[in-house]
Formats: C-alpha cells, structure tokens, sequence
C-alpha cells in the first residue's frame, strides 16, 4: 500500500480531529493532493482508502464492486469504519444491505415517504414545527440544536413512524440524550446508551405489535415494517422479525439524528453569513435554494463506508478485496471543480448537486422528508424571528460518522 502522506498529523480515525467540525481543510489537500489515498490504521485497527473529490465518490457509489454490505473475504462490514459483525446490522438494516433485497426493502418503505404522503403529512409537520419556534421564541433564549432542531426532528419523527402524540416527548428525551446509539455528549457508547438504545429497540417492537393489529400497510413507516410483505419473485426470504425491528430502529435512530444536525449547522451558517439570513426574510422565493444550500454546508453524515468485493483498479490505485473504502460527502460538497467559491455559503447558488443524501442505489431514502421537514423550520424561523444571535460558543461532538451540533445557544430576536 502506498505510504502516508498529507494525512500525517490529522488522522481521520481520531474522533477528537472532529471535536470543531468536519477538518474541512484537511479535506482540501487531499483534494488537491492525493484524491484516492490510503489511509493508515489510526485507531480503527485497520487502514482504509480515503475518496475526497465529488467525482470518485459518486462514481464509487455506483458501483456494485463497493459494498454497502461486506464482501471480499472480510468477516464483518457495514457503513462505519470499524467492522460490524454480518447478521447484525450488515445484511439487515437497508443502509447496510446490497440489491436484490436492498431494493426490495426501499421499494417496501417508499409509501410513507413519497409525494402524496408527504402532502398529507404536510399540515401537522408545519404545526410541530409552529410550535417548536413559539416555545423557543417565548423563552427568548434557548439552544437551538436540542431545543429547535432536535424537538422538531424528534416530533416529525414520531409522526412519520406513527407513534401516538402521547408518545412524543420520550422520543425528545431520548434524542437529548443519545446520537445514534452513542452517548449524545462523548461520541461514545456507555451504560446509560446502551440502557436508552435497548428501551429505543423495545419501543420499536410495541410499534410494530400495535401496527400489526390494523391498518394498513404503508400508511406510515410502522406499519410498513410491521404489515409489509416482499415480492415472492426473485427466491428472496420472507422480512425477518429481526430486519423489521432493526430497521425500524434505524429510522427511528437517523430520523432524529440527521435533520437535527442539518437544520442546526445551516441555521449556524446563516449566523455567520447574515447577509444570506437578510436576503432569505426579504425574498422568500430564495427558500428552496437555500435548503440545498444548507445540505451541502452541514451534511449530517460526513463519510460513509464501502467494501471492495473483488481486486479493481479505481482512479490508477490497486485497490483489493476486502478493502475498505471511505465515501467523504463532506469533502464532496466542498470540491472547487464543481462548486464555484465552494468555501461560501450562498443560498443563490445554482446548480448544487451536492451529496449529503448520498449517491446512487443506496441515496438516501428520506431525502424528499428531509427536505420538507427543513423547508417547514426556515419558514417558521424566517416569518417569526428578525435575527438569531450566537451567546455562546457552538459544541460539536468529537465525532467523524455524524456531524453532531451539541450546543447552540442562542437569542432570537422576535420578527
């Protein structure tokens, strides 16, 4: 394997190199310098390949021969970094599942997320996040990552897994306390995570049970899990009781997770750019724009994982089966060759093909809600709020799989 290099002093396995945010300039140079590089073990046990540029990642992402799943003589795989043993999550959620039965999965989920039932849910997202940014604005200060961001993700949430309203404010709890499966304050699994993860699972078995006895398939994400049969083409085994529960987990988990840390990392960068906030209260046409543009500025997931299936050569590097490849969407989003004045936030920008949902078969599933759910906030915050002023330092987790905004204080000053 080809030596270290422009690496040599930011290791991308030490998760305190992620304690201020994604190390943006770390990614610039391997732009510039080595766009397909091998990576050292650090702290992952392993080495890796590191792609940079926007081009080699979606290509990659495209591609069959990198593995969502594991493959090529490797015992474990998954979407991290650290090998997850196969049968857990590897081959069971959707994220960590290759075609045929990755496709089957999505197809099964795609009701309670497509257009028309997005519309419907449209009227009680907006009052969830209508009243996320009243409370917050009645208070006057507030953190906006766990108080806005994190309350609305946690709501919408619950309401697109169809978990009861009395449910709700134990899906905030949870959210305020963990990411992921991680205590929310380390990056790291402990003993209270791993207690919330297991009554976070529980829960998702009584969803599915209550699911199970009515209704009807695809009319929300429980009840898709819970009801939801596969093709009997193609010789595929019928939905385990174990792919139910994990992937409803998984939505749970990430449904929280991923529009909370968006939502509070673009309202930070119209913070720090208020000329863009001014703009967006003064043409609100702009808003659409700018929710892409608050995409490829806080992308929720910096990097995702791949295997090689089979030895390949991709962009002139030697690359074996087994290896593992890191997809780095952050650095995509940043990549001068295809984003002009790429280090500037500009809710103008056009076109913005930016890869915070990923790429290809595995793009991610809830990008149309994401979206939604993000546009719904900004109008909320853009009509009720004239400016959001910073009180404090911004926290982020000491984390390279999630982009997690821990502390945001701010004040909002009333429209």
């Amino acid at each position: 394997m080809p030596a270290a290099t422009v690496v040599d002093g930011a290791d991308l396995t030490d998760q305190a190199a992620f304690a201020g945010g994604v190390p943006y300039d770390v990614f610039a140079r391997l732009r510039r310098e080595a766009p397909v590089h091998w990576h050292p073990p650090g702290r992952s046990g392993s080495g890796f390949w590191v792609l940079s540029r926007h081009a080699d990642i979606a290509a990659a992402a495209s591609s069959p021969a990198f593995s969502a799943e594991g493959g090529g003589g490797r015992a474990g795989g998954g979407t991290h970094l650290e090998d997850l043993p196969a049968g857990r999550l590897p081959g069971v959620v959707v994220a960590m599942m290759d075609d045929p039965r990755h496709a089957l999965i999505r197809d099964l989920l795609g009701p309670p997320l497509d257009a028309a039932a997005l519309e419907r849910a449209t009227g009680d997202l907006r009052r969830c996040a209508a009243q996320v940014v009243a409370e917050a604005l009645d208070r006057r200060t507030c953190d906006l990552a766990a108080d806005v961001a994190g309350r609305f993700a946690a709501m919408a949430t619950a309401l697109m897994l169809g978990a009861p309203a009395r449910d709700w404010d134990r899906l905030v709890g949870w959210a305020h306390r963990v990411s992921g499966l991680a205590n929310r304050r380390t990056g790291r699994p402990d003993e209270e995570s791993g207690r919330i993860g297991e009554e976070m699972r529980r829960y998702c078995e009584h969803l599915l049970a209550a699911a199970s006895g009515g209704g009807r398939a695809g009319a929300d994400l429980s009840s898709a899990l819970a009801l939801g049969r596969l093709p009997d083409a193609g010789g595929q085994p019928p939905l385990s009781r174990l792919e139910r529960e994990a992937n409803l987990l998984l939505l749970l988990l990430t449904g929280n997770e991923q529009p909370r840390n968006t939502a509070a990392g673009g309202v930070l960068g119209l913070i720090r750019h208020p000329e863009q906030w001014r703009a967006l209260r003064a043409d609100p046409a702009l808003l659409p724009g700018a929710v892409e543009e608050m995409l490829r500025w806080a992308p929720p997931n910096p990097y995702n994982r791949r295997t090689v299936v089979h030895d390949l050569r991709f962009r002139g590097a030697r690359m074996r089966a087994g290896d593992k490849v890191t997809l780095w969407w952050a650095s995509a989003n940043r990549d001068e060759t295809v984003f002009t004045d790429a280090s500037v936030f500009d809710v103008r920008r056009e076109p913005n093909p930016h890869l915070s949902f990923g790429h290809g078969g595995h793009a991610c599933l809830g990008a149309r809600l994401a979206r939604l759910e993000l546009r719904l906030l900004m109008e909320e915050l853009l009509v009720r709020v004239r400016e959001v002023r910073l009180t404090g330092p911004v926290r982020w987790a000491p984390s390279s799989k999630h982009a997690v905004v821990l502390e945001m204080p701010v004040r909002l000053v009333p429209a």
